[in-house]
């Protein structure tokens, strides 16, 4: 049975049983800051667990997308370990509980997977008597293969009971597959909760049954719910028969490429399998992760995704693969995963691009880490150390992504070595700080005033598409994160109504503003945000006293919605014509819309040339003159997607969705408000286009009368220029250019003048250099000279004497600037140009250093050089004449 088999039987099982089918959640959590990915089914419904969601269905089933980073380390090297994988789950909001939960799950293992009974086992928590006696009595598994197992095991949240957090929780019920007596450690006494990989658990059965409270306390929810999880690929490599998840139907096409392209021959207990595994893993998680937004970045989800990248680039490095591949594995993983998820091979061109840059860039960053490790060896061996430190080791693997044992290696090649148990430790406290970034950040379940409210309140109705007035009435005011009754003038408070029609920040588009009036009050507006599907108006009492549950006229500030609807309407004709004039893979990548100019991020791999910034904003203006029509439709996601109806890179869409089209050219999934017209926008003008990241443009615009005053604005510092010129319009470039034509003819004689000026200093430095034991002192101030001056001085000196110790100092721009250098007779000698550059520096109150043949210092004490000088010469003469 192939993969994608047992995902649609799941489907259509609980389907059958009453379930309404929702599509995946996004692997970016909406309205949720407690995770950093999604990494369970039950994520997209916990607001319907705690009886405060708006669904219409009290039973959900769904193949949810994941990504885990806990066990980042065991992935590749198990079997069933992985960062990216699918759940599929069934879910209860307080309609059935554990019979049937219980008894359907063992009517799909049996009749639609056909497993045989006594290959399956089940734990229990050890106090949840009434799981114990469903498996026992109803389904008639025997008793020696029910296991109790702990609160670690078996309650979710593990260790709720005795650790937290507070909150709903309950026992779970965990299904096992036995792979036989062939398998695993070979013990008589084996059993599930043995990690000798023996027994499978394919899925786990959460029964949210109580509210833990301080000390421990568990009571009962007044509403049970069950929450279901069962690891797609591990249930696929039982029913395939195989020993690990990566030599299922959907990995093996995956391990392949990875075997052809590395020439590496596959085989899953050798270290090379292995690594070929975690490859397999790695790049599926950053591709869809790149499906679902997030690219490659120094923090966050982005920092997540380039080290799970760079760990793959570092695993092919291992197999012999010096250039970049990763991006070759996109169209057999875009394959392979086609049936659940068209949208990978629909931009698979985008991802690839997207992989191979990162690729590149890291590439480069192990050249610079290569650079740096000659640096750092350099350094050891002048100092007479043998030992790298295990912190310079952690900085060649952290910042440049310097694999350990490359650096090991290298380093035992050149008679030298490496700390370590310190680099381990580095290692070890960095592991622990991916570990938290992995996890939630906060309560599993939302708390606060919103929280509350959730409890009678399931969302605030938006009536803002077709009104901009209108009569509401307050159902929830919120004062410091506190519910209040009532706010006075004065007051900074949150409001929740009923009904609006001011639009929430979404989408890109920014929150409206305006005025919520009673009949006593006036409150200004000055944003609007959502909490899932509450719409809180953001401002201040300005007038009188608002008060729970009164009625209430709202009013947009019209005038700067109609300009955010210029820029946001403007943001999808810009779509269409970036991916007509630049090519198909010019997807968007981001927005922000707001009444001054819109922001448009987009995939695209060089700066856009003038000509084609100029080309798209003269077919944006013909698209304004057109004037065609606008409009919006509400339908099915499927039918909007075979309409062709544009979805957007990490947006998350629900089963309804609103299409936006204008004219026959831009059709787009979007929530957010537009002109009726497209003649509204008046004018478009591009006002920049910049790299905001590897691969990602940006375009900033305006249009309508900000447009006109940013043009009106080039005018004014267009007549400026001339009056500085003292030319007319039409010779500005001309007279630009006779100047900085003469601008740099001077600058010309300017260095011929300061280099004739450099050598006859040199030759004066020369004829008054001091003898010391037959070595040539030259200690001097030079004015007028910067540390470049002082570094070519010092070449010429050297040049011209034999044995020579030098020490020159310069004044600009209030500091100091010392340079020493010695020959290398002297350095023989044990003199160094470093020690005595830091010794002299602590006169002009600074410091350096440097190498011992040549080192620069400087300070903040101009008046202190002839002292820094004279202390300079007095080491040297003392130095040499020691050695001598």
């Amino acid at each position: 049975m192939k993969t994608d088999e047992i995902r649609k039987k799941y489907i259509s099982f609980f389907e059958k049983k009453g379930h309404s089918v929702f599509p995946s959640d996004s692997l970016v959590p909406k309205d949720d800051p407690t995770l950093l990915f999604t990494g369970a089914g039950m994520n997209q419904f916990k607001d319907m667990f705690l009886g405060k969601g708006t669904l219409d269905a009290k039973k959900a089933t769904t193949c949810q997308k994941c990504i885990r980073t806990g066990d980042i380390e065991n992935v590749g090297r198990t079997p069933m370990h992985h960062t990216f994988f699918e759940m599929l789950g069934n879910f209860s909001f307080g309609d059935y509980f554990k019979t049937e939960a219980i008894e359907m799950a063992w009517e799909f293992m049996l009749y639609e997977m056909k497993l045989p009974k006594e290959r399956l086992s089940v734990s229990v928590f050890l106090d949840d008597e009434e799981s114990y006696e469903i498996w026992q009595n109803r389904i008639g598994i025997p008793e020696e293969r029910i296991y109790r197992f702990g609160e670690k095991e078996n309650f979710w949240p593990a260790s709720a009971p005795s650790e937290g957090p507070n909150g709903p929780c309950g026992p779970c019920s965990e299904i096992f597959y036995d792979r036989g007596d062939g398998v695993g450690c070979g013990r008589k006494e084996c059993a599930p909760d043995c990690d000798c990989e023996r027994f499978v658990e394919v899925w786990n059965l959460v029964f949210t049954q109580f509210d833990r409270r301080e000390g421990g306390a568990l009571s009962p929810l007044p509403n049970k719910n069950v929450d279901t999880g069962m690891g797609l690929e591990r249930m696929a490599s039982v029913i395939q028969g195989v020993s690990t998840n990566f030599e299922i139907d959907i990995f093996k096409p995956i391990i392949q490429n990875i075997s052809e392209i590395t020439e590496v021959k596959y085989d899953s207990q050798a270290e090379k399998g292995k690594l070929m595994n975690r490859i397999a893993d790695h790049v599926r998680a950053v591709i869809f992760c790149i499906s679902d937004g997030v690219l490659p970045g120094n923090e966050g989800r982005g920092y997540v995704q380039r080290r799970l990248l760079r760990r793959a680039v570092r695993d092919g490095l291992k197999l012999g693969k010096e250039e970049c591949f990763l991006y070759k594995l996109v169209p057999a993983i875009a394959d392979v995963m086609f049936e659940q998820y068209p949208e990978i091979k629909q931009r698979r061109e985008n991802i690839a691009r997207i992989i191979k840059n990162e690729e590149e860039r890291f590439h480069e960053t192990l050249f610079m880490g290569n650079k740096r490790l000659d640096e750092l060896m350099e350094d050891l061996r002048d100092s007479g150390e043998k030992n790298l430190s295990g912190q310079d080791a952690f900085q060649l693997y952290d910042t440049f992504g310097f694999p350990f044992e490359m650096t090991k290696s290298i380093l035992e090649e050149n008679n030298l070595s490496v700390d370590e148990d310190g680099f381990e430790k580095k290692m070890q406290m960095q592991r622990e700080r991916a570990k938290v970034s992995s996890q939630m950040t906060g309560s599993i379940f939302d708390e606060g005033p919103l929280s509350t409210l959730k409890e009678t309140t399931k969302e605030s109705i938006f009536l803002g598409y077709e009104q901009s007035e209108v009569e509401g009435r307050v159902i929830g005011l919120i004062i410091n994160e506190q519910l209040v009754d009532s706010a006075k003038a004065g007051q900074n408070v949150h409001v929740v109504l009923d009904q609006t029609p001011f639009y929430a920040e979404a989408g890109g588009q920014i929150g409206d503003t305006g005025v919520i009036r009673t009949k006593s009050a006036n409150v200004e507006i000055t944003d609007t945000k959502k909490s899932n599907d509450i719409i809180v108006h953001i401002g201040k009492v300005v007038e009188g006293c608002i008060r729970q549950d009164e009625n209430v006229s709202s009013v947009v500030d019209t005038e700067r919605r109609g300009a955010i609807k210029r820029n946001h309407s403007a943001t999808h004709m810009l779509h269409s014509i970036l991916r007509r004039v630049l090519g198909q893979h010019a997807e968007q990548s981001g927005s922000f819309v707001s009444p001054e100019r819109l922001r448009f991020d987009f995939h695209h791999f060089e700066g856009v040339k003038k000509d084609e910034i100029a080309r798209i904003e003269e077919l944006m203006n013909e698209r304004v003159m057109e004037n065609a029509t606008v409009t919006t439709d509400q339908m099915a996601l499927d039918q909007a997607r075979k309409a062709g109806a544009t979805a957007l890179f990490g947006e998350k869409y629900g089963t309804n969705v609103r299409v936006v089209s204008i004219g026959d050219y831009s059709q787009e999934l979007c929530g957010g408000i537009h002109v009726k017209n497209t003649g509204e926008i008046g004018i478009f003008k591009i006002i920049s286009e910049t790299s905001i990241a590897a691969g990602i443009r940006r375009i900033e615009a305006a249009t309508g009368h900000e447009a006109i005053a940013w043009t009106r604005r080039k005018e004014q510092m267009l007549d400026s220029l001339c009056g500085l010129l003292d030319t007319q319009e039409n010779m500005v470039v001309q007279r630009a250019e006779d100047l900085i034509r003469q601008l740099k003819e001077l600058r010309k004689d300017v260095q011929k003048a300061k280099k004739d000026g450099m050598q006859k200093k040199s030759s004066d430095f020369i004829s008054k250099a001091k003898d010391i034991s037959g070595v040539k002192v030259v200690a001097e101030v030079v004015k007028g000279a910067d540390a470049d001056d002082l570094r070519k001085t010092v070449d010429s000196l050297k040049k011209s004497l034999g044995s020579v110790a030098i020490i020159l100092g310069a004044v600009g721009n209030g500091r100091v600037t010392l340079i020493v250098s010695l020959s290398s007779d002297l350095v023989k000698k044990g003199l160094h140009a470093g020690n005595i550059a830091g010794d002299i520096a602590k006169i002009v109150g600074g410091g350096g250093g440097g190498r011992p043949d040549m080192a620069q210092a400087g300070g903040q004490l101009p008046d202190k050089i002839y002292e820094a000088i004279d202390l300079g010469l007095k080491i040297l003469q003392k130095e040499i004449d020691y050695d001598s």
